[in-house]
Formats: C-alpha cells, sequence, structure tokens
C-alpha cells in the first residue's frame, strides 16, 4: 500500500511483475531432444557441475558436439543462459538434482525417462558424446574439484 507523503506528492507504491514461463510436464524429453542428450551427458560423466557441464558443452562444440547452445564469455567465465534453462527444466521434473557439492547427477526418475526415451538419442550423437567426454574428462574433472575447493573455502570464511 502506498501512503501519501507530505507535500502532495505520491510515495512510492510496490509493483508486482509478473513473467510468463512455459509449462513443463515429463513429456518434454520427447519434445525436446536437447533436454534428453543433456540427461545422457550428465548419466555419461557420472555427476558434473554445471560450470563443468557448460565447458564440456562448449569445447564439444568445437570437436562435433554441437547440441545448439549458445554461449557467452563475461570476462573468464563460460555462461549459457540456454543450458541454464535446459538444467533448470530437468531440476524441476526432478530429473537431476543437485548435491552438496553442486553436483549435477540423475535422479531415479531420470534413470527410469533416459531408459524410456534412449531409442530417440542418435548413434552418431551417442559416439560423439562418448568421445568428446573420454577426451575431456581430465579437464572437466579438474574444473569441478577447483568450483569444490572454492565452495569449502567459502564455507570455512563463513564460519
Amino acid at each position: 500500500m502506498s501512503q501519501p507523503s507530505q507535500g502532495g506528492q505520491p510515495g512510492k507504491s510496490k509493483e508486482l511483475k509478473t513473467s510468463s514461463k512455459q509449462v513443463i510436464s515429463p513429456s518434454v524429453l520427447k519434445e525436446d531432444k536437447r533436454k534428453l542428450q543433456l540427461l545422457y551427458i550428465i548419466k555419461v560423466l557420472g555427476g558434473v557441475t554445471e560450470k563443468g557441464l557448460i565447458t564440456l558443452l562448449y569445447e564439444g562444440a568445437q570437436k562435433g558436439l554441437n547440441m545448439g547452445h549458445q554461449f557467452n564469455t563475461l570476462g573468464n567465465n563460460l555462461i549459457s543462459p540456454t543450458v541454464k534453462e535446459d538444467i533448470t527444466s530437468l531440476l524441476y521434473l526432478g530429473y537431476i538434482e543437485s548435491d552438496q557439492t553442486k553436483k549435477l547427477k540423475l535422479t531415479n526418475d531420470g534413470e527410469e525417462a533416459l531408459a524410456a526415451n534412449k531409442q530417440l538419442l542418435d548413434e552418431g550423437f551417442i559416439n560423439t558424446v562418448n568421445n568428446v567426454v573420454t577426451e575431456l574428462k581430465q579437464k572437466i574433472v579438474s574444473i569441478d574439484q577447483e568450483y569444490n575447493l572454492k565452495l569449502r573455502s567459502e564455507r570455512r570464511r563463513r564460519r
């Protein structure tokens, strides 16, 4: 509620801002192949931070694993709004979860959804992912460990 202020000037009022989001249902994996592909990549990695996943997708795109994501560099940080949106959707559906170390892992529902829809993935995509993951696994693991150390040091400072 706004209160009139002295001097005849109207006071500040708070406005409710709304934004529309597309409704997400479990059938999204059949409609959006990119989310299914992300599930497969997270499964192959066995758990990965968001930063590690974005790095894998960025460098993988240069090695033939182009999933149509857009990437931006902000300082030394690589960001992707489309990857973030896909991860948020998969988290919302309960197909992936984030543990204390901020690693994304498949849930039981995610495993079942992937198994039920795996036939929608191309054999070429699966081979490309396996090759790219094999090639970049050490780099992704080091990014994840660096991020984990950063989280630990932030927790210590808070105490």
